[in-house]
């Protein structure tokens, strides 16, 4: 089983923080590659994170409203090796 990290990318030079606007998936569910995991905003802007692998998604970290870090763990999908 392959561990993958998805974490906030900085999305501009400016961008320290985001908030999760909302989740389009849940622990446990399998997903696609490039299907669409999150809503942020950061610097009044919405952007959508997606699937870097497809596999099941094992861990959310934060829920709607939390502002968090760049760099920061969004959730961790796991994927066959």
């Amino acid at each position: 089983m392959a561990r993958h990290e998805v974490r906030l990318p900085q999305l501009s030079m400016g961008m320290s923080d985001a908030e999760i606007i909302d989740w389009y998936v849940e622990e446990g569910e399998e997903v696609a590659k490039d299907a669409d995991l999150v809503e942020i905003e950061a610097e009044k802007a919405r952007q959508m994170i997606v699937a870097p692998h497809a596999g099941v998604v094992s861990e959310l970290r934060g829920e709607s409203g939390d502002v968090i870090e760049v760099r920061d763990l969004l959730c961790v999908i796991d994927s066959p090796a």
